[in-house]
């Protein structure tokens, strides 16, 4: 049986992950390829709020030269940044 941890640690992980954009650019590679493989056609994801945005642009600027589609939003509490290769 799969157990959760409470909300309450989830957040305390959070506040205190400070991963980098190439933390998140090399977990985003992984996933791209994992579900490529799996005959997906998207992958969709959540990025923390304290990543410098000029970083999240050029993440998004290189998948896009790449030929992939990528749909950035900005929400209340995470950017959601998801990538398309239809």
């Amino acid at each position: 049986m799969t157990s959760f941890i409470s909300a309450e640690q989830a957040k305390n992980y959070s506040q205190h992950a400070n991963l980098t954009i190439e933390h998140y650019q090399s977990k985003l590679a992984e996933m791209i390829e994992d579900n490529a493989k799996q005959g997906n056609t998207a992958v969709f994801t959540v990025l923390p709020k304290y990543l410098p945005l000029e970083d999240i642009r050029q993440l998004s600027s290189s998948l896009t030269q790449l030929g992939y589609h990528v749909r950035f939003e900005v929400n209340q509490f995470y950017y959601s940044f998801n990538v398309h290769w239809v």
